[in-house]
């Protein structure tokens, strides 16, 4: 199967949601303020997603939701651990907005979930058996709670920031 194929026979609706992340990525390139329940959509996305696809397209889901929950946590990890080199996140109690700083990590992460997850899913509809496989199913199930749990970190990190439960330190990038 060729690349040509693969993309003709991608469903229409994944190149609009492609399209929107990315445009998500952009947007946090820059400083903003949002709605704190606005910060929930990227990381519920993608746990959504990730878990969506374990149960309904691995025969092995069993394995691939262990391996997805050390996954989730590793990338909690990760994803805290970059964002702390950033500037803190902060909350205006008038505009019930948290500010967040901008940084390019949000897009990059976005990019590479987005072309694990497609990659994976190509995996999925070409390849039966290698699908069904437990060792596919693992990296299937590793793969997407380690991009869940990144942008769980982040989320997370930036709100206990904004709302005072951790400390401020001003953070600059390197």
């Amino acid at each position: 199967m060729s690349i040509m194929d693969i993309i003709t026979h991608t469903p229409i609706w994944v190149w609009p949601l492609f399209a929107l992340l990315v445009m998500s990525g952009i947007t946090a390139l820059r400083p903003r303020e949002v709605r704190p329940v606005r910060m929930l959509l990227i990381p519920v996305f993608f746990f959504v997603w990730g878990l969506y696809a374990v149960f309904t397209n691995l025969p092995e889901w069993p394995t691939a939701l262990a391996v997805f929950a050390v996954g989730l946590v590793v990338g909690f990890g990760v994803g805290w651990g970059l964002f702390r080199l950033y500037p803190a996140a902060t909350y205006d109690r008038k505009t019930r907005r948290v500010w967040r700083p901008g940084t390019p990590l949000t897009l990059i992460f976005i990019i590479i979930s987005f072309l694990a997850k497609y990659a994976l899913s190509v995996v999925i509809a070409t390849n039966k058996a290698l699908s069904a496989t437990v060792g596919f199913s693992a990296l299937y199930g590793a793969s997407s709670g380690l991009i869940s749990g990144v942008f769980w970190g982040i989320m997370t990190l930036q709100l206990l920031q904004a709302f005072n439960y951790i400390e401020q330190g001003e953070r600059s990038p390197g």
